[in-house]
C-alpha cells in the first residue's frame, strides 16, 4: 500500500464520491481544521459530537471548534473525563487511565449538577450511567457527528473504525452530518484486507479477540452529508524519506 499510495487513496476517493460523500484533502493541520469548521459552519451547527480520534488530537480540532463557538462533545468515556478536567489523553487506548475513581466521580459532580442524576457516585456503573445520561443528550442534540478512522477501505470507499462503548456509532449516525478525520497511511486495498487489521488491531491493542463494535460506515444516509478530511501533516514527506521510511 505504501508503494502505491497515491492509487489507493485515489481509488478510496472515486468510491466516496460514488458512495455520495465528499472528500477534503489537507496538507497541514490548519488546513484541515479549516476543512471542519467550513463544513460546521454551512451545517448551521451549534453542537459537535466527537468520537475518539488520534488524528484530532493531532490536528487540534477540538482547540479551532471551540475557538469559533461550537460546543464540542468528547464522547470516548475516557475522553469524555480528561475533557471535562481540560487534560490531554495519557494513554493512546486509555486516556484517563491516570485518573482515579474518587477523582472521577468528584469531577462529575462538580461539572454537571443536574437533578435526577444517579447519587452518590461511588461504584463503577453509578459513575458510567451518569456519563451515559449526559452524554445521550448531546447525542440527540448534535447537529454534526466527528469520528476518526481506523481503515479506509480503496474497493468500497468505506471508513470503518472499531469501539468497545458504541459511541463512535451514536457520533456517525445520529447528527446530519458525519465528518471523518483520518490521516492517508489508514489506506487498505480491500474488504479481506481490513478482516485482517482488524483482528490484529484487537489483540495487539487491548487483547481482544475482536472489539465489542467494528463499524462501517459507506455513505451519508438519505438527506445527509459525509465528509472525509484526509490529513498528510508531513507522511508524505516520511515517506520519502530513506532514513524515516520504515517509521
Amino acid at each position: 500500500v505504501l508503494a502505491n499510495l497515491d492509487h489507493y487513496l485515489l481509488r478510496f476517493e472515486q468510491q466516496v464520491i460514488a458512495n455520495g460523500g465528499q472528500v477534503h484533502w489537507a496538507e497541514t493541520p490548519d488546513e484541515a481544521c479549516a476543512v471542519v469548521l467550513d463544513i460546521c459552519r454551512a451545517a448551521g451547527a451549534k453542537v459537535v459530537a466527537k468520537g475518539k480520534t488520534m488524528v484530532g488530537e493531532e490536528i487540534a480540532v477540538n482547540d479551532a471548534l471551540e475557538g469559533a463557538g461550537f460546543e464540542v462533545v468528547e464522547t470516548d468515556l475516557g475522553e469524555y473525563i480528561i475533557q471535562l478536567a481540560h487534560e490531554p489523553p495519557s494513554h493512546i487506548i486509555a486516556p484517563a487511565v491516570h485518573k482515579t475513581r474518587a477523582q472521577i466521580a468528584e469531577l462529575f459532580e462538580h461539572q454537571h449538577h443536574q437533578p435526577g442524576l444517579t447519587r452518590p457516585l461511588e461504584t463503577v456503573p453509578q459513575i458510567v450511567d451518569e456519563a451515559r445520561q449526559v452524554l445521550r443528550e448531546k447525542f440527540l442534540a448534535a447537529d454534526v457527528g466527528i469520528t476518526g478512522a481506523n481503515f479506509l477501505i480503496a474497493e468500497t470507499g468505506s471508513t470503518v473504525i472499531v469501539t468497545n462503548e458504541g459511541n463512535g456509532d451514536l457520533s456517525a449516525t445520529l447528527p446530519r452530518v458525519h465528518i471523518v478525520l483520518a490521516s492517508i497511511e489508514k489506506v487498505v486495498p480491500t474488504l479481506e484486507d481490513a478482516s485482517v487489521l482488524l483482528r490484529l488491531l484487537a489483540r495487539s491493542a487491548t487483547g481482544q479477540a475482536i472489539t465489542t463494535y467494528s463499524s462501517h460506515f459507506h455513505g451519508p444516509a438519505p438527506g445527509g452529508e459525509m465528509h472525509i478530511v484526509l490529513v498528510d501533516n508531513g507522511r508524505s514527506d516520511i515517506l520519502a524519506s530513506d532514513e524515516f521510511r520504515r517509521s
